[in-house]
């Protein structure tokens, strides 16, 4: 949908095939007995500019569907850590040194490890895998464990033991090392389809595109200087296409192909692993210390507050 946008802006008229009958694929509405839930729970933060550009783009306004608030990580009971209301790069040093839950010493070997990343700009001379730049960076048990683990699972969705440090660090130097702005949370409001996909289609439209939900590509094929894209009502011709595919589905779909046989083969090799959201249906009203919130459990992650976000009385989301 964001290709798509972009496309139409500029005047090209888009046809998006949608597999599903809601838009937004690994971030989209579904309905469970009527009530509006997400496939997954997901947060933005002030950093992600393009994302938040092309929302205020489809919807009109910034920040649109989403409740901003400064960074604010708080593991009930065992940690927290809230940006400080200085001026970028002392609103993280001023929270890494008030750090809930941690020792001064955690604390300030928090602090001289971003320092130093900084003077490197956030560049490693070779990768290795998060959990073992920990190690070497000498940042404490708890440290770890309720600050670096909790933000390398979230934002690269595998673990430190496998996660590369250098895209880690890149993930590090976009929200905490820029202006203090980019370090916000912001959580959704809204379902996520509402949050950008359907405002998107309703742009591509308006801009004589179409939106084809429930209609899924079977496969693409090479047409002289064009693509055929195939679906059960038939094929299409097109000059160029643009694919939004999970992994399970991409050799099946880029068979006619044969120019993308490495990326296929490429992306075959990946491994996966889920993250699970749950969601709890509590029978009446609900007051939780906050929106999100961490958890100190071998299962359980983070908690949403749902009741506070958007309206849904005693629902509670758990990733």
């Amino acid at each position: 949908m964001a290709a798509a946008v972009e496309l139409a802006e500029r005047g090209v008229p888009v046809t998006v095939f949608e597999a599903s009958r809601t838009l937004g694929g690994r971030a989209r509405r579904v309905e469970v007995n009527g009530v509006a839930l997400d496939n997954g729970l997901h947060i933005l933060i002030g950093a992600y500019r393009e994302t938040l550009r092309l929302i205020a783009k489809v919807s009109g306004a910034r920040d649109c569907g989403l409740l901003r608030g400064p960074l604010d990580l708080h593991v009930l009971g065992k940690f927290r850590l809230r940006a400080a209301p200085l001026p970028a790069p002392l609103h993280l040093a001023g929270a890494l040194l008030r750090a809930q839950g941690l020792t001064f010493a955690e604390r300030l070997r928090a602090v001289q490890w971003m320092s130093r990343l900084r003077a490197t700009n956030f560049r490693l001379d070779s990768d290795v895998p998060v959990a073992l730049l920990l190690a070497q960076q000498r940042q404490g048990a708890r440290a770890r464990r309720h600050l670096w683990e909790p933000l390398c699972t979230s934002a690269l969705n595998t673990p430190p033991e496998h996660a590369s440090a250098q895209v880690f660090l890149n993930v590090l130097r976009d929200s905490l090392s820029g202006p203090r702005a980019d370090s916000d949370l912001l959580l959704p409001t809204t379902d996520l389809s509402a949050l950008f996909p359907e405002p998107a289609a309703h742009y591509v439209q308006h801009r004589g595109g179409q939106v084809l939900t429930g209609t899924p590509v079977s496969s693409l094929r090479a047409d002289g200087g064009g693509l055929m894209v195939d679906t059960a009502a038939g094929s299409t011709r097109f000059s160029h296409a643009v694919c939004a595919l999970p992994p399970y589905r991409i050799a099946e779909t880029l068979a006619g192909l044969p120019p993308l046989a490495g990326v296929t083969q490429a992306v075959q090799r990946l491994t996966h692993e889920p993250i699970y959201s749950v969601y709890l249906q509590y029978p009446g009203p609900l007051r939780l210390p906050q929106a999100m919130f961490g958890l100190d459990a071998a299962i359980t992650q983070w908690v949403f507050d749902r009741e506070a976000l958007s309206g849904q009385q005693g629902l509670v989301g758990v990733v």
